[in-house]
């Protein structure tokens, strides 16, 4: 059933899937919405080769800045990126805060950087833990990680703060792109399993500015970004997974080497689990006991 982002949010809200915080983009979730999210992951775990060796990692939702301004997020995507600001002065400077918040004035801008960013993307931590290190084989690493992008709107499936399940790898040029593309096919197939009607196109980020124009347009023309895309609601699809070749973009800004001294190559391929999540509920309805058994039993694995 199409119906318009307003009356899909609303839906999701009486439904009690989506928990209004008063922030667009910032939403609680109900028992059954973790259900899905669960369900999909498991789903996507069972997906891995028995025979390929894979890292299970877990990151915090903030990185050290050191870490995010080698990823060239500052660069690129300057109007997604947020930090963190903290107290850190003593008893004058609690009072003064106090003061600004008793006169409604921004008492925030008393607040100190604290040298932490929001991760933008889930796979950014890696590759500060494997900085200034060399590969003697291909690392391939499972992960789920909470992303930050200031990018607030009433759109129920655009999101300030989401998970996304990522299987990375860095490894050679050769490596990267066949991981990628193996993963394009297992998560069309996962898609389709759970009953969405899905398309793949090529994509691109969304770069700043009029160098970023450049940046899209050689991405796109390269074919380096894939996004799997489906209905959930109002006009035209939504992107609710997606696959990057990275090259040697990060092997190079934090000098992670092959053997032969070369830059290593990464890629990643990601499912973005509210959107699916709310594709899912958008196809089948709100109630998931109600759910066709064949969708029921790819998410329960």
């Amino acid at each position: 059933m199409s119906r318009s982002r307003a009356e899909f949010a609303a839906e999701l809200i009486d439904a009690g899937h989506a928990i209004p915080t008063g922030t667009p983009g910032v939403v609680g979730r109900s028992r059954d919405f973790e259900r899905v999210v669960s369900g999909l992951s498991a789903s996507l775990r069972s997906r891995l080769e028995a025979d390929v060796p894979v890292e299970f990692l877990n990151f915090p939702p903030v990185s050290p800045q050191s870490v995010f301004e080698l990823t060239d997020y500052v660069s690129s995507f300057p109007q997604l990126i947020g930090s963190v600001r903290v107290f850190t002065g003593g008893v004058a400077e609690h009072k003064a805060l106090l003061a600004h918040r008793q006169r409604e004035e921004d008492w925030t801008t008393l607040l100190s950087g604290s040298n932490l960013m929001l991760t933008a993307a889930a796979c950014h931590p890696l590759y500060g833990m494997l900085s200034n290190s060399t590969l003697h084989q291909p690392r391939r690493i499972d992960l789920v990680g909470q992303c930050f992008r200031h990018e607030p709107s009433d759109d129920p499936a655009r999101l300030v703060t989401f998970r996304m399940h990522e299987q990375v790898i860095i490894a050679n040029a050769e490596q990267a792109l066949a991981h990628r593309d193996l993963w394009l096919d297992k998560f069309t197939e996962l898609l389709g399993e759970v009953g969405l009607d899905v398309s793949v196109e090529v994509a691109n980020d969304p770069f700043f500015g009029r160098a970023g124009k450049m940046l899209a347009a050689g991405q796109r023309e390269e074919a380096l970004k894939f996004e799997v895309m489906a209905h959930i609601s109002g006009d035209g699809p939504t992107a609710i997974a997606s696959v990057n070749a990275h090259q040697d973009h990060f092997g190079l800004n934090f000098n992670i080497t092959l053997p032969d001294g070369t830059p290593a190559h990464s890629a990643c391929a990601g499912l973005g689990l509210e959107r699916i999540t709310l594709a899912l509920f958008s196809r089948h309805g709100m109630h998931i006991n109600s759910w066709p058994s064949d969708v029921l039993a790819a998410l329960s694995q």
